[in-house]
């Protein structure tokens, strides 16, 4: 007698059961948020967390120290430096959670392109806020900061800079997350790569402004946005086409067999 496989308890649930599911997730991931922030505010405090952050200001500034003009100011940086400490802590069990909580709803092409677009995910957004970080806010900053004369010293407070610089990163990362959208969109049907190689000159004109609006306004951090992000959709377009033809080569021998069954 054939083994009929059973359905997984998460994947018969009721709707109220599912709400239940999702609360006790959202509730371990906001403990994970709590504690992580917590950990991150002492790393920070502990370990000059804040200085290794305005390593690319401090060479353009004459005392190479910023400003502050509140008493409160150097603390509420450091919350929000140790709450961002904290999140990138508790990303990988919020990341868990939340797969416990789609993976019985996926189908198992979903799971097998889930974790491994998740992981790239978090790997495009780091090396994209590693980018600006370490090479577009020097450039950028060394840019604006040349436009002062004698009769102008800076005075850059650390909120501003952390605002900028924190500007900057986000950009970067999530900007850096399209190569992944367009392969997730092949994967699924929405986006064949006869689309992306026929508007590839549109992509490119599309990169341009959107690197030139998001960087600062000098070309060599448009230059770092734009060189990277066309290298990686021209990645992204042949992984998309292996990624065609590998669909292709498994749908001709249903095809095929179909076919001969006719014939017969």
């Amino acid at each position: 007698m054939p083994v009929v496989p059973r359905p997984h308890p998460e994947a018969t649930m009721s709707f109220l059961e599912h709400l239940e599911e999702l609360r006790r997730r959202v509730l371990w991931s906001l403990g994970a948020l709590v504690l992580g922030a917590g950990v991150g505010f002492w790393v920070t405090t502990q370990y000059d967390v804040i200085g290794f952050l305005t390593r690319p200001v401090r060479p353009l500034l004459e005392d190479g120290r910023l400003t502050y003009l509140h008493p409160t100011e150097p603390f509420m940086v450091s919350i929000k430096v140790g709450i961002f400490v904290g999140v990138v802590i508790a990303l990988p069990i919020i990341f868990y959670h939340f797969w416990r909580f789609v993976a019985p709803g996926l189908m198992e092409n979903e799971k097998r392109i889930f974790v491994p677009a998740l992981l790239a995910s978090v790997g495009l957004f780091v090396g994209g806020a590693a980018l600006a970080f370490f090479f577009v806010l020097p450039f950028g900053l060394k840019f604006f900061l040349g436009f002062s004369t004698e009769s102008l010293q800076p005075m850059i407070t650390i909120n501003d800079y952390f605002s900028f610089a924190m500007q900057v990163t986000l950009m970067f990362g999530f900007v850096f997350e399209t190569p992944l959208v367009i392969l997730v969109l092949t994967w699924v049907g929405v986006l064949p790569v006869r689309v992306l190689r026929r508007y590839r000159r549109h992509a490119i004109a599309v990169m341009a402004i959107v690197s030139a609006v998001l960087t600062p306004a000098d070309v060599v951090s448009m230059l770092l946005m734009l060189v990277p992000l066309y290298l990686l959709f021209e990645i992204s377009v042949v992984l998309a086409g292996v990624i065609e033809r590998r669909r292709e080569r498994r749908a001709t021998p249903a095809t095929d067999t179909l076919g001969e069954g006719a014939d017969a």
